[in-house]
C-alpha cells in the first residue's frame, strides 16, 4: 500500500513512493496499534537494508524498521 509523488528536484522530475506493507497498514486503519508494533518488529529482521539501490526501480529505496518504505527515481517520460 503506498502513495506516488511526482515533483522536481533541481528541476529534474522524479517519481517518489512511500508505503507499508498491506497487512501492517491495515492494522493501523483498522485502529490495531500494537499488533502493527508486534508484526512490524517480527517483520524487520527479515528485510535486506544492505544496498540502498534496487535495480528494478532505478533509484534508491530506504526500508525503515518501523515497516515503511521511502523510494525516489528519475521520472520515466513516455
Amino acid at each position: 500500500m503506498g502513495t506516488d509523488h511526482v515533483f522536481r528536484l533541481n528541476g529534474v522530475r522524479v517519481e517518489a513512493f512511500s508505503g507499508l506493507a498491506e497487512g501492517l497498514f491495515d492494522h493501523l486503519r483498522d485502529g490495531r496499534v500494537e499488533q502493527y508494533r508486534h508484526e512490524a518488529h517480527a517483520l524487520r529482521d527479515s528485510w535486506d537494508y544492505s544496498d540502498p539501490w534496487d535495480a528494478k526501480w532505478l533509484g534508491p529505496v530506504s526500508l525503515h524498521p518501523d515497516g515503511t518504505v521511502m523510494a525516489l527515481r528519475r521520472l520515466r517520460l513516455s
